[in-house]
């Protein structure tokens, strides 16, 4: 029987990062105490924040090599048996499960515990820092491929464990005031939509928020060389001692400059990443009148500072109904910060989904919604106009244009009007890191006249919603049996190469070559697929495409228009369409009894 039960899990370990540089990892948690407060704790917050930091490393000698990071964090047994309950496995589901741990416990990823950190190599000599938001049933480990595979291609990724009960189990260790204890998962109903509903999902966003900008609060620290105290130790079994991996961070992240730092996240942590951009980025405007905020910055928080227009969004399958609530209509009704008068346009904006949720029509409405252009939308455009009056202080994010950031005095000047001269691109041979060649100037070698018009919008043909997870890779027998997903290793590929290449039109230095292909709405690409954002976008080339895409913006309905009985022969995605009062809330993260967000 067991034996049967290891072809559900083909593979022991996950496999190498697609980028040139090896990658650490470390795990951090830090009393919230020990850092200034971005805004006042929301109700169930808890007394730490924890996340996992992937990150460029030197490859350890064998020497120094550490133990093995594995997947399933200590305590296993727990921690698997607490992923059984959350999916509500059925008998059989739940007598197979008890044969996987033997499986489950030995998989490993490809990074190197408590590495040490490579050298940047980026003109400025600082590492660009991506922060990641898990979706419902996730934790800082569910995203470990692809959060190691940016950290492979030149950044240092903070993946967030979010205690909101939208995990199976998450530990929190003990403070000098606190007791060690457990959160468990919150349930909350998926149909029907309720105003409860939606409250309970608000709720969970200003934990959500509050610990992502926390976890800002923590970087600014670590990375001006503060010691910081880690409740977790580190230890390896092999030499029995405690490594201080978080000093060596000091002052080697580009997390200062407005706009450096990249937002993503999956599903639920999709959202996440949206709302904390809008929240922060238009604060001072709301009015109590606007419904309760999801995050009120305290004036000194550090985050306010750091989310300007220039801020890059990756989306992943984003799950729309949290964006919804009646309570942050104020939010609904702002477009990206992106669209600001002089800022981005879109180019910096991504959402990747999966064929299943393209397929879903009121979901794939909402994504739209949320990333298109003010224009396009029944949205007001509110952005800020900048001032390019001589002697006037321009805005914190605007200042990113100025020809030098590292001279520039932050105020409008006579030549602010002239264009940036055309930089020419060279490849690192050492590294394969993307350098400028414009003297000593140490801009990017990509300007904002290169990018590729935004928003980006795309999906990955027979991918399904858990494919951006580790879930996809570590069991395609799986994947397959269940929902036809196929190659899910080319899926991570193709999302890993847009989020890449998105950042590196937005200035960001990241290794390898440019690869403006990966954003071409043409169709070149093997199974990615442009969807239109906007009315007057070129229709999808693919044919198969077409039929699968509800163009209008319209986001009237948040129901389908009726249930169907499900066939043998549908797709995984139109079974979940066809579900009984399929609706947003009702949408599947797992192949397995109901988990979405």
């Amino acid at each position: 029987m067991a034996s049967f039960f290891t072809g559900w899990n083909p593979i022991k370990y996950f496999p190498e990062y697609c980028g040139p540089f090896d990658v650490g990892t470390v795990d951090v948690e830090i009393p919230v105490s020990d850092l200034p407060s971005p805004a006042d704790a929301p109700e169930d917050a808890q007394p730490t924040v924890a996340f996992r930091i992937f990150y460029p490393c030197d490859k350890p000698s064998k020497y120094d090599a550490d133990r093995p990071v594995r997947w399933i964090p200590q305590p296993q047994r727990a921690t698997i048996a607490a992923f059984a309950k959350f999916l509500g496995a059925k008998e059989k589901i739940a007598s197979a499960v008890s044969y996987l741990p033997q499986q489950l416990y030995w998989i490993k990823l490809p990074a190197h515990r408590n590495a040490k950190l490579r050298e940047p190599q980026a003109s400025n000599g600082k590492w660009p820092v991506t922060v990641f938001s898990h979706g419902l049933a996730g934790s800082r480990n569910a995203y470990s491929q692809i959060c190691g595979d940016l950290a492979s291609n030149g950044m240092v990724v903070i993946a967030l464990d979010h205690r909101d009960g939208s995990s199976p189990i998450q530990y929190v260790r003990a403070t000098s005031k606190t007791e060690a204890h457990i959160v468990n998962p919150v349930r909350i109903s998926h149909s029907p939509v309720t105003k409860e509903v939606y409250d309970a999902r608000d709720k969970q966003l200003r934990i959500r928020l509050w610990e992502m900008s926390l976890a800002y609060e923590a970087l600014v620290k670590i990375d001006k060389g503060y010691r910081i105290e880690n409740l977790d130790d580190n230890t390896s079994r092999l030499r029995k001692e405690r490594s201080e991996v978080l000093l060596q961070f000091s002052d080697v992240l580009d997390i200062h400059r407005p706009g450096r730092v990249t937002w993503a996240g999956h599903s639920f942590g999709a959202a996440t990443s949206v709302q904390l951009l809008k929240s922060i980025y238009y604060y001072k405007d709301r009015t109590a009148s606007d419904g309760r905020p999801l995050i009120v910055p305290h004036a000194d928080a550090a985050i306010i500072q750091q989310i300007a227009p220039e801020s890059p969004a990756l989306l992943l399958d984003m799950w729309g109904l949290a964006l919804k609530s009646p309570e942050q209509t104020y939010l609904w009704e702002r477009p990206m910060p992106s669209y600001a008068v002089g800022g981005p346009n879109g180019s910096n904006v991504l959402a990747v989904l999966s064929e299943a949720f393209q397929n879903w029509k009121d979901n794939l409405n909402l994504n739209k919604a949320a990333i298109a252009k003010p224009s396009h939308s029944r949205r007001p455009s509110i952005a800020p106009r900048l001032t390019r009056e001589r002697g006037k202080l321009l805005p914190q994010w605007a200042r990113l244009r100025a020809p030098s950031p590292a001279s520039d005095s932050g105020y409008a000047s006579s030549s602010a009007a002239r264009s940036t001269p055309q930089l020419t691109r060279q490849s690192s041979m050492s590294t394969g890191l993307t350098t400028p060649s414009a003297g000593s100037s140490g801009l990017s070698a990509r300007v904002s006249n290169d990018r590729t018009p935004g928003p980006h919008m795309f999906y990955v043909e027979t991918s399904q919603h858990f494919n951006q997870s580790d879930f996809g890779i570590l069991f395609p027998w799986i994947a397959y049996r269940v929902s036809k997903a196929q190659d899910p290793a080319t899926i991570l590929e193709l999302n890993t190469r847009a989020m890449v290449q998105v950042l590196r039109e937005a200035g960001i230095e990241v290794a390898g070559d440019d690869d403006a292909e990966i954003l071409n709405k043409d169709g070149s690409v093997p199974r990615w697929v442009s969807i239109p954002v906007n009315d007057d976008e070129q229709q999808a080339t693919k044919p198969s495409a077409l039929s699968a895409i509800n163009r209008k913006l319209s986001i009237t309905s948040t129901r389908s228009s009726g249930p169907r009985p499900a066939r043998e022969s549908m797709t995984m995605g139109q079974k979940m369409e066809a579900q009984e009062g399929a609706a947003p809330e009702a949408q599947l993260e797992l192949p397995v009894n109901g988990i979405q967000g």
